[in-house]
This record gives C-alpha cells, sequence and structure tokens, in this order.
C-alpha cells in the first residue's frame, strides 16, 4: 500500500466522522424546554384535575352514605350500589302506581252517582278497574275518560251496575194513628164500661 492511499484513506475517515458528528448535532436538535408560562398552565391543569377527582371523590362518598347510613366505613361494591339503586328505583315506580290506582279509584267512587252507576259494584269490578288502570289522574281529559268508562260498563250490565232511582226525601213527621198510651182502665167502672162497651 502506498503512502498516498493510507493518507487518502485516513482523510476518508477523518472525513465520514466529521460528517456523522455534524448530522448527529446539527439534523436533530435537542428538544427546548418549557418556558415558565408553559409549566404554570401544566400546574394549573394538574391542580383542576386533582380537584375534581377530590370533588367525584366526595360525590360517591356522599351517594354511597344516602344509600347505606349504617354501612361500614369501606369501599363498597359498585355492583352492589347499583343494584341497591335498581331496588329502590324499583320500589319507588311500584309506591307511584299505587298512589295513581288510588287516585283513579277514588275518583270513579266520585264520579259513579254522576252517571247512574252504583261505586260499590264499580270498584269491586275487576273488568271495570282493568279499563281505568292506565288512566292519568294528572292529565286534562282524565275525567272524561273515567265517565266514559263507567257509562261503558254500566250500558253492558245495567241490572248490575246501574245505580237504583232515588226518590224524593220524606219530609215532616210520620203520622200512624194518636200516640199509644197505658190502656188499662183506671177504676172499676171504667173496666166495667169499657168490657160493655160503652
Amino acid at each position: 500500500m502506498s503512502d498516498s492511499t493510507a493518507t487518502d484513506t485516513a482523510a476518508d475517515a477523518k472525513g465520514d466522522a466529521t460528517q456523522a458528528q455534524t448530522v448527529a448535532t446539527g439534523s436533530t436538535p435537542a428538544p427546548p424546554l418549557p418556558s415558565e408560562q408553559q409549566l404554570a398552565v401544566a400546574t394549573s391543569r394538574t391542580e383542576q384535575a386533582a380537584a375534581g377527582r377530590g370533588e367525584l371523590r366526595a360525590a360517591l362518598d356522599a351517594v354511597t352514605k344516602a344509600l347505606n347510613p349504617d354501612g361500614g366505613q369501606g369501599e363498597q361494591d359498585p355492583a352492589q350500589l347499583a343494584a341497591q339503586v335498581a331496588d329502590r328505583d324499583k320500589q319507588l315506580a311500584d309506591t307511584g302506581a299505587q298512589l295513581r290506582t288510588a287516585q283513579v279509584e277514588l275518583a270513579a267512587h266520585r264520579a259513579a252517582g254522576e252517571h247512574g252507576a252504583r261505586a260499590d259494584r264499580l270498584l269491586n269490578s275487576r273488568s271495570f278497574l282493568d279499563s281505568v288502570v292506565g288512566l292519568d289522574p294528572k292529565a286534562a281529559k282524565f275525567e272524561q275518560q273515567l265517565g266514559d268508562a263507567i257509562r261503558a260498563v254500566v250500558e253492558a250490565d245495567p241490572d248490575l251496575y246501574r245505580a237504583a232511582p232515588v226518590g224524593p226525601a220524606k219530609g215532616g213527621a210520620e203520622f200512624n194513628g194518636p200516640p199509644s198510651a197505658d190502656k188499662r182502665p183506671k177504676t172499676l167502672h171504667d173496666a166495667v164500661a169499657a168490657h160493655l162497651g160503652g
């Protein structure tokens, strides 16, 4: 190998190393450090997120205490809490349905006389109660719908549901002859006279 070839090879290696160093330092600069404003924004967001988590935890604790006031202090199973909420929702729905049914029955009892029906027989009729169970007492046409249902039942079976006609109320005292008194004779003369018809 000649001296010129060795010098060229050394120069090439030195050039490659210089080029690699230039590429390493020049093309991919280090990311800039965040500014104080960016750090303040990031810190504020972190604090807001922590405060939000604290509020959510407090709300969850309040719901847990409301659902299970006598429960232990430990964590409760979310599935168990969901089941308790569903059970209470069902109880509220059942209570609401019972209240609506009672309101409809009371309204039917009051309206029966206006439509010529016997309230006692209406409210003992399963078919009538089934026909009005879906009515909403708060609806604008509730009274009309209830009246239609009462009239339909009376027309279907008038002997059973129609109220007996009511006559005028009696007034004054009742006269059944003179007041009854003790009719035993007071003297012997009165007894003989009563016996002889005189």
